[in-house]
């Protein structure tokens, strides 16, 4: 699909309002029912386009078009203003939490143009620094303790192997984070090495969250990972995985009580779908807020 955009004819990506519409509420179906190329094909503006979305969500609850409005509106006050931040939604949790797929779910919902992955810059180091100088940063994050260990010596030894690696990856994460809010660009940071409450006093726009499944979720998301995730450094030897769980979930506790502490939302995990449902309710709300200062500024003016 193509729109008009002043005097030019440029290419509309539709998965944009397709991922404000399932932010809002709708599920696939309905969306595809809103989105009917064979009726917007005719629309040559945005404007057109959104003036039939609306319309189409009249039919709906209403608290769909509210988020949508919402969600419009957050976008067009970011072309206009520079002191409206983008949102970076900052997912954090132990291995096996889930983070990575909810990641990719909010990458295309909000049409997000950049990605962290702590992982990734993990494996970026490793390219870096040799194993002798950091064998830590070259083993799974519950395997460090037997490298390095930092932190209060009252801790968990695998939780202060957990921050040794943090020690090293949180830094450029940090330096990262900051210019991606320095660029403006709506992105998705993901990954173990984030202690909750590093990050959210860089931007109002960034949102951390803490995905916590339960004890036996998380046992069971952890354990199958050799056979889900096809990963080959993971062991497929039940015993090693339950153990290793064990070393995992002191790590999620650990950064339990630092998101407690440090007021980041804690979301649990039982489906997929309702993890998703939380998380885009605080990313609304955040916008919310965004819309509400602005109009109080307006006010003031």
């Amino acid at each position: 699909m193509k729109l008009r955009l002043r005097d030019e004819t440029i290419p509309y990506p539709l998965s944009a309002l397709k991922g404000r519409l399932r932010m809002s509420g709708l599920n696939d179906r309905a969306i595809a029912e809103v989105v009917d190329e064979s009726v917007i094909s005719k629309f040559d503006t945005e404007v057109a386009l959104l003036v039939h979305t609306r319309e189409t969500l009249s039919s709906y609850d209403s608290s769909i078009l509210s988020n949508f409005e919402a969600l419009t509106k957050y976008e067009s006050l970011r072309g206009e203003s520079l002191e409206t931040p983008p949102i970076v939604v900052v997912l954090e949790g132990a291995s096996a939490t889930g983070k990575s797929l909810v990641a990719l779910e909010l990458m295309h919902d909000l049409t997000a143009t950049r990605f962290i992955s702590t992982d990734t810059v993990r494996q970026v180091l490793r390219g870096i620094v040799s194993e002798d100088q950091h064998p830590e940063l070259f083993c799974h994050t519950y395997q460090a303790y037997t490298h390095r260990q930092v932190g209060p010596s009252n801790l968990d030894p695998v939780v202060r192997g957990f921050l040794a690696q943090c020690e090293i990856i949180s830094l450029h994460i940090e330096k990262m984070t900051k210019r991606v809010i320095e660029e403006g660009a709506i992105a998705v940071i993901e990954g173990v090495h984030i202690q909750p409450g590093i990050l959210q006093n860089l931007s109002s726009g960034v949102i951390e969250i803490l995905i916590n499944p339960d004890y036996e979720t998380h046992r069971a998301m952890f354990t199958s990972k050799h056979e889900i995730g096809k990963l080959t450094t993971v062991s497929d030897d039940k015993i090693v995985r339950n153990k290793e769980f064990e070393a995992t979930r002191a790590i999620q506790e650990f950064m339990i009580e630092k998101a407690q502490n440090s007021d980041v939302p804690i979301v649990g995990l039982t489906t997929y779908q309702d993890i998703y449902q939380d998380v885009s309710a605080l990313i609304i709300s955040k916008v919310r807020d965004f819309l509400s200062s602005s109009e109080e500024g307006a006010v003031k003016e």
